[in-house]
């Protein structure tokens, strides 16, 4: 068990500094080469594939350590959910929520009072992957809506 406990330590490295966009591009570049030549990826994959399927591979190597932990991963959805932080009026809350429809978002949860009283976080989902170039042209899209509306960008998750 302590090999996989170490293989599930780098694994779990390498995909955290992928998704902080803090490794060298040529280390990125080989493991695309790798992961596409040798492995799951097809061909053309971008660094943001890569990231979800090493975060998939975490969760599965995550499963196989363990004696009880339930039926196979299956893999996650290829998606990034934002959260804008905006002022809990109705008025703003609907506008944003309408301009992220626009913008092709799956607007999943109104979480009110995340941040105290008077502000509501709204998660957004959209494609584009970290550390991809799109995501993070989504970042200042979402960046400058929420400016729009009183607010702020709160960040990502899966």
């Amino acid at each position: 068990m302590p090999d996989l406990e170490a293989l599930f330590g780098v694994l779990v490295t390498v995909h955290a500094q992928l998704l902080a966009d803090e490794l060298p591009p040529e280390f990125v570049r080989r493991l695309l080469d790798r992961l596409t030549d040798h492995g799951p990826l097809p061909e053309g994959a971008s660094a943001g594939a890569m990231n979800a399927l090493l975060a998939d591979l975490c969760q599965r190597m995550h499963w196989a350590m363990s004696d009880d932990y339930g039926d196979y991963p299956p893999p996650a959805p290829r998606r990034t959910v934002h959260y804008v932080e905006i002022p809990d009026e109705p008025g703003i809350v609907t506008a944003c929520v309408a301009d992220l429809v626009e913008l092709g978002a799956e607007v999943s949860d109104q979480i009110e009072d995340q941040t105290g009283p008077g502000h509501r976080h709204i998660a957004a989902a959209f494609p584009e992957l970290p550390p991809d170039p799109g995501h993070h042209a989504r970042v200042a899209q979402l960046s400058a809506l929420a400016h729009r509306h009183g607010g702020r960008y709160a960040g990502f998750g899966a």
